[in-house]
């Protein structure tokens, strides 16, 4: 009874299983390469992209309209004049004329900071009606004293400790406003940490394709050495025992604040789960290592033939900072929204501290989920011309002049014209059920493994009975991937049907390409990330290692998140272009075979470009060689 249970549970399995997978057969048209007469796919994904985002312009030129972003830097004296605008535009910095914490109300706007033998050079207003020296300690209410100072951005900090500190509530009344001033401050070391990674990205380009094999190993080291580096360089401040060498000024100075400080504990063990991560990576893959480097040698003749593709992570990131800038500008627009009325109050201080409403938290996550949306949409735009452009080559190439071929051009023609909604549909289903998909695929083999097993008649029958659960389930869940872009220029296919058409053809080859799988995107990360850790590096040491920015700039922690943020973009988007690369040639690649096979009866790649058949003939004996 059981068993005839278990067969006919296996039956209908089975029986699903191979009519959906022969249900996505790749059309007989594809001999001749991607289909020409195309129609827009996934409307309504474009049509809810275009409403939110000119919901979302609209509600930024609300937002500008009602600004007042001068609050946010600029400090006022005593009757509320804006230090370094309008009439006081020589008057640029604020001093405390009454150091003393309960008279911080007392300022005056200073063409410069003075020292104690220099005249005060100020704007007087109603509490400081002049500017001559009055160190009464008596009747602070109208002293003036003049003592030695600095200039700090548009503050003067008294070079006295005891002063420093006496002022120092209403010199730094908030993290909005730090964050402001240090950011503005560390902009040329962002600038540099931009040209570093774009440095890296290019060196790393130009050498993969004379010394693949090398290179490969070389970044992989580096980062495993890297990373292990790392870890125990910050555990050993943790421990408050810090080597000797490479010992930088700023480390010194935050020598007691690191010591037994679990933030510190924290990124030691964040370097180490990423060195763990790569090792244990490197080990599982090692015999399969052989076939990431040739998967790397196909992309890099594939990039190598397209040289115009490096244009795009270039320009995509220029979009994705532009993205940022326009996200950071609103969310400081609405801080800056409510004007305070200095008329009304007796005692007004320089800086004002912000205290969001619910109404501005509000606006503030829909300006955030906006920014999200927008840079989602970016990198899957960057993503499809890369697929379209490695797709198009592999079936057109031999069919078209070499001086005729514009394959980047012909991809962003797709694009615009056809499969915005496509773009916008990837960026929404990755974001929403990525993580779901891959949760699901897992479960879904980890029950096929269970139902082998005869000999565990409570597990085998669970599994049984999950697995028909998950045929419906299956419609939806399991074909959301990252590779549907290959399908839908081939075919023109709309989202969702070809992300199944794909996954069908993963399952109808899953003997070369469970071999294969995930290599493109484990070189990716390990691409990323090298590049990533060795720019914000080589950025944060320029910056601890430069006095000029030992003063300027008081706390390095948002510099060090705008450094990560940029340096990890372009990594992600230069070496993405190689991992889509390899995994999109192979995918064609698949596609080419099952129509020759399935039409035509032949065991051979009719459009494969000569470029690369070698390579990929070389991939396939390697793949017999190990595997059989």
């Amino acid at each position: 009874m059981f068993n005839k249970a278990d067969d006919a549970a296996e039956s209908v399995i089975a029986q699903h299983s191979q009519q959906s997978e022969m249900q996505y057969t790749p059309p007989i048209y594809l001999k001749n390469g991607p289909i020409q007469q195309r129609s827009c796919t996934d409307l309504f994904c474009c049509l809810i992209f275009m409403i939110i985002m000119g919901s979302l312009g609209y509600f930024y030129f609300l937002a500008y309209t009602k600004q007042h972003l001068e609050r946010l830097y600029l400090p006022v004296d005593s009757e509320g004049n804006e230090c370094g605008d309008g009439k006081l535009e020589d008057y640029r910095y604020i001093y405390f004329v009454t150091p003393d914490q309960s008279y911080l109300y007392r300022t005056v706007c200073v063409k410069q900071c003075p020292t104690e033998r220099q005249p005060l050079q100020c704007f007087p207003n109603k509490q400081v009606p002049s500017c001559a020296s009055n160190p009464s300690p008596t009747d602070l209410s109208k002293q003036v004293l003049i003592y030695d100072s600095k200039a700090f951005n548009n503050i003067c900090l008294p070079q006295d400790p005891k002063l420093l500190d006496n002022i120092r509530s209403a010199a730094f009344v908030g993290e909005i406003q730090n964050a402001f001033v240090n950011l503005q401050n560390a902009l040329p070391v962002l600038g540099i940490s931009a040209g570093i990674a774009f440095g890296l990205c290019l060196i790393f380009t130009i050498l993969l394709g004379l010394f693949t094999t090398f290179i490969t190993w070389i970044f992989l080291i580096s980062y495993v050495g890297l990373t292990g580096f790392a870890s125990f360089y910050f555990f050993l401040y943790f421990i408050n025992k810090p080597p000797n060498y490479l010992q930088f000024p700023y480390m010194q100075q935050q020598q007691e604040s690191f010591a037994f400080n679990f933030y510190i504990l924290g990124i030691s063990g964040i370097f180490g789960a990423l060195n763990l991560y790569a090792l244990f990576n490197i080990c599982y893959n090692f015999t399969r290592i052989k076939f990431m480097i040739s998967l790397i040698k196909l992309a890099t003749k594939f990039i190598y033939q397209n040289k115009f593709l490096i244009l795009v992570p270039i320009f995509f990131f220029i979009l994705i900072i532009f993205s940022l800038f326009i996200w950071l500008a609103s969310s400081l627009l609405i801080l800056s929204e409510n004007q305070i009325d200095f008329q009304s109050r007796d005692k007004i201080f320089p800086f004002e501290r912000i205290n969001p409403t619910s109404d501005t938290i509000l606006k503030l996550i829909l300006s955030f989920i906006g920014m999200i949306w927008l840079r989602l949409y970016i990198i899957s735009f960057a993503r499809f011309l890369t697929v379209s452009t490695t797709t198009i080559w592999y079936f057109m190439s031999n069919k078209i002049p070499e001086n005729e071929q514009n394959f980047l051009s012909q991809s962003f023609q797709l694009a615009l014209r056809y499969h915005n909604g496509s773009i916008v549909a990837e960026a929404i289903y990755t974001f929403l059920f990525g993580f779901i998909s891959k949760t699901f695929n897992l479960i879904y083999d980890t029950l096929y493994k269970y139902k082998m097993k005869r000999h565990s008649p409570i597990l085998h029958c669970m599994a049984q009975c999950l697995l028909l659960i998950c045929c419906p389930c299956e419609k939806f869940i399991m074909f959301i991937g990252t590779y549907a872009f290959v399908q839908i220029v081939m075919t023109s296919q709309n989202f969702f049907t070809a992300s199944q058409a794909v996954y069908y053809t993963i399952k109808r080859n899953q003997s070369d390409y469970s071999r294969l799988s995930g290599l493109g995107v484990t070189f990716t990360h390990f691409g990323k990330m090298f590049i990533f850790l060795a720019s914000s590096v080589l950025s944060f040491y320029i910056m601890i290692s430069n006095p000029k920015y030992n003063d300027s700039i008081t706390k390095p922690l948002y510099p060090v998140i705008a450094i990560g943020f940029i340096t990890l973009s372009i990594s992600t988007l230069f070496m993405d272009m190689f991992g889509q690369s390899a995994d999109g040639l192979i995918l064609a690649y698949f596609t080419d075979c099952e129509v020759e096979r399935y039409h035509f009866g032949r065991d051979e790649c009719g459009s494969c470009p000569e470029q690369i058949r070698e390579t990929i003939t070389h991939i396939r004996k390697k793949k017999n060689q190990y595997y059989g």
